[in-house]
């Protein structure tokens, strides 16, 4: 059986980041559609404490309750996925759905987001870019550049810009929307306690990036921005 720690990508370990990517990727797998044995895996008690680990191995501090063990078998999981997230859902996984802007302007935003840091996206991505797990995959990957520009010798501020900003204009924006409805309408306790861990670990992260900006314009006698 695949844990978390199986489905390692490759991040070089600086300072927290492996831990940080590995959450942004954790994320993503709770939200993409629930595949193979999703269920079993995502109810093994390695599972669990491979969590607990990576939030204690974070940078900053995550006020992390747990969440709760799937409570459906596969395949009942699978159904109720589509019925909340997929098929004219009451919680839909899109940016657009909880955004005051038009859904050309997030799209034209997120591609040069994307762009500029030559992302090349699948079909089916190029046509959601603003999805939920494509955006937590793109943080991932900020995540990743940061710790090998770190680990060459190289500045890794331009990726924690990204990674602020992004998470500034983006994720943090409607993430939390996206929370408040689920926790309204949703059941399944997995997924309340999924949304309500991303919402508390988004919101750490970003505070974290600003702290670490912050600092940097100070050492280097600026004002912070």
């Amino acid at each position: 059986m695949d844990t978390m720690a199986a489905q390692n990508t490759e991040v070089v370990e600086s300072g927290g980041s492996t831990e940080i990517h590995q959450v942004y990727r954790f994320l993503g797998w709770c939200f993409g559609y629930p595949e193979g044995e999703f269920c079993e895996i995502m109810s093994d008690k390695r599972m669990e404490e491979e969590l607990k680990v990576l939030v204690e191995g974070l940078p900053f501090e995550v006020n992390f309750r747990g969440i709760p063990f799937p409570s459906l078998p596969q395949d009942e999981f699978e159904t109720a996925y589509i019925n909340s997230f997929d098929i004219t859902p009451p919680c839909p996984l899109y940016e657009y759905d909880y955004s005051e802007l038009n859904r050309q302007d997030i799209l034209e935003e997120l591609f040069r987001f994307y762009e500029h840091f030559d992302i090349k996206l699948s079909d089916r991505e190029k046509d959601y870019p603003d999805h939920l797990v494509a955006e937590l995959e793109f943080m991932a990957f900020l995540v990743t550049k940061e710790a090998d520009s770190k680990a060459h010798g190289k500045d890794p501020n331009p990726y924690r810009h990204a990674q602020r900003d992004f998470l500034e204009r983006h994720l943090n924006k409607w993430i939390p929307k996206l929370d408040e409805r689920i926790q309204k309408i949703i059941k399944e306790p997995f997924y309340k306690g999924a949304t309500a861990f991303m919402v508390e670990f988004i919101g750490k992260h970003l505070s974290y990036l600003k702290t670490l900006n912050e600092n940097l314009a100070v050492s280097e006698g600026e004002m912070p921005v």
